[in-house]
């Protein structure tokens, strides 16, 4: 089954959101999702936060838009699809050469979100930092802008353009399938943390249950502390290695240092 909520949601692909906010209009819906067992959330230009609440059947959506054109916001939908495999997916008009680089033309959306903590969260976002709390299972898929990850039950699989990442408190394993530039960062991970492919950026994990792997890492200086398993670095291309407290092997490249 699927609901088409019309609200006042426009977004841009704008690097240039300055945080003006010249017209606004706020966001405030209740989805139900008793019967799920996954939510696909699709945003957009603007902030994200996402926090899992206990016992709950329904997603509450908060947020504000901001344009510089009055006109644009009444001009989206937010599309919802029921099922084992909800959806919440911001759909927008293409306004083509409408925005600005300079600033002048932007929309912009800084979205809350409460989630019931059991679902599996498939999040793709194109630009803005993004926060997550005390949710279950996860995936993101973010373009640009910071991802802080923190008290999640399930296991977590990053993919990012730029931005930095921070980890903490995942319990179970932690998968950065690729990451093109900025900082990564994670402790008390309780599984194994795998990093597939890093462009740029430091590497630094500690206090991990399980073994430490990276894969592929172009530069940027790689750290591990107090890592339960084995640290293993692959391939390398320039920075520092610095391995302490590991209980397994620690297996690197015979030019790292």
């Amino acid at each position: 089954m699927k609901n088409y909520v019309f609200l006042s949601l426009l977004l841009l692909p704008v690097s240039v959101q300055a945080w003006e906010c010249e017209h606004s209009k706020s966001i405030d819906l209740t989805l139900d999702l008793s019967g799920s067992e996954e939510l696909l959330i699709q945003a957009a230009a603007g902030d994200l936060n996402v926090r899992g609440v206990a016992d709950s059947d329904r997603a509450v959506i908060k947020g504000k838009v901001c344009t510089s054109e009055e006109k644009w916001l009444a001009d989206s939908v937010v599309e919802t699809r029921e099922g084992t495999r909800a959806e919440i997916t911001v759909v927008l008009p293409d306004l083509g050469s409408n925005w600005s680089l300079m600033g002048q033309k932007y929309a912009y959306l800084d979205l809350e979100l409460e989630v019931p903590d059991h679902l599996a969260l498939d999040i793709r976002d194109s630009s803005g930092d993004v926060e997550i709390s005390g949710v279950g299972a996860l995936t993101i898929k973010d373009s640009s802008g910071d991802i802080d990850i923190e008290d999640s039950a399930g296991p977590v699989n990053v993919n990012d353009s730029s931005g930095d990442i921070e980890l903490v408190g995942i319990r179970q394993d932690v998968t950065i399938e690729s990451d093109s530039s900025g900082d990564i960062r994670g402790r008390d991970i309780g599984g194994t943390v795998r990093v597939l492919r890093d462009s740029s950026g430091d590497i630094d994990f500690r206090d991990v249950g399980a073994s430490f792997i990276v894969e592929r890492d172009s530069s940027g200086d790689i750290s591990a502390n107090r890592v339960g398993g084995d640290f293993k670095v692959m391939r390398d291309g320039s920075g520092e290695i610095d391995a302490r407290n590991v209980e397994g092997a620690v297996e690197i490249p015979d030019d790292g240092s």
